[in-house]
């Protein structure tokens, strides 16, 4: 992944979707983010979050689900804008952008399939996921990460990237047969952790919107963190780290086009 190209620069195009608060202290856009409200309350405007940027020009009755309450507005809302230095100067709207971040679906098996193509399990009481016991596979770092690739939506094949593959073999293949496809982790459970708790240590300062483990579409481990936006300072420690051990997702990303300053 190439970080410095996801640094967000003054003059950077940029489009993006999220929520929109006028409050007392000016504009602001915010990522979509889900948080539950007690019910039976009435509805109020959620207070603006701390890694939300600031932005010119929004067009608050051009927004979907719009909400005012003592003088404080939201709304959601696609934005197309400039960035300048520490703001979004908005250039195009469109109402929307309220949706969730929506999960990854692994499809291939990183390993050919056996002789015949990937088995159909046999499916219990309607739950189409596997069933099967990792034991302390995960706690003694013999199994780094753990994915369910559906080549169909009646197949389902058990990926484990593993720092010791024939323990992992030896404690799943009875369970899952031809079901179970174990490849040789990249990474360490160790070395995972150490990302992520140096990423943890900086979740305020970097706005992080969520961090945790993900594999990619080959099995392999690697931690994964959504921000607000890429600082200089994050694509600089960031391409410091092996190749492929993190991946960033931010909010807010450069376009291909840049406006002159």
């Amino acid at each position: 992944m190439d970080f410095d190209a996801l640094v967000l620069r003054d003059g950077d195009r940029v489009t993006a979707s999220g929520r929109l608060v006028r409050d007392g202290t000016g504009d602001w856009f915010e990522p979509p983010m889900w948080v539950a409200a007690p019910g039976g309350l009435p509805r109020r405007v959620r207070p603006v979050w701390h890694g939300a940027v600031g932005v010119v020009g929004a067009n608050f009755d051009e927004v979907s689900r719009r909400f005012e309450q003592d003088g404080v507005v939201e709304g959601f809302a696609t934005v197309t804008g400039t960035w300048r230095h520490d703001h979004l100067r908005a250039e195009e709207q469109a109402p929307g952008g309220g949706n969730s971040y929506q999960a990854t679906r692994w499809v291939t098996p990183p390993r050919p399939a056996p002789e015949g193509g990937w088995p159909r399990p046999a499916w219990g009481d309607g739950d189409k996921n596997l069933t099967y016991d990792l034991g302390d596979l995960r706690e003694t770092g013999a199994a780094v990460a753990a994915t369910i690739f559906r080549p169909s939506d009646e197949q389902a094949v058990l990926v484990v990237a593993a720092a010791d593959p024939d323990l992992v073999e030896a404690r799943l293949r009875p369970q899952l047969g031809a079901l179970l496809c174990v490849i040789p982790s990249r990474w360490t459970t160790a070395e995972l952790q150490a990302v992520h708790a140096y990423l943890r240590g900086h979740s305020q300062e970097w706005n992080l919107l969520q961090l945790g483990p993900h594999s990619n579409e080959d099995g392999q481990p690697c931690m994964a963190a959504r921000l607000t936006r890429v600082l200089p300072q994050i694509a600089i420690w960031a391409s410091s780290l092996p190749a492929d051990i993190l991946t960033l997702d931010p909010w807010l990303a450069p376009g291909r086009n840049r406006q002159p300053a």
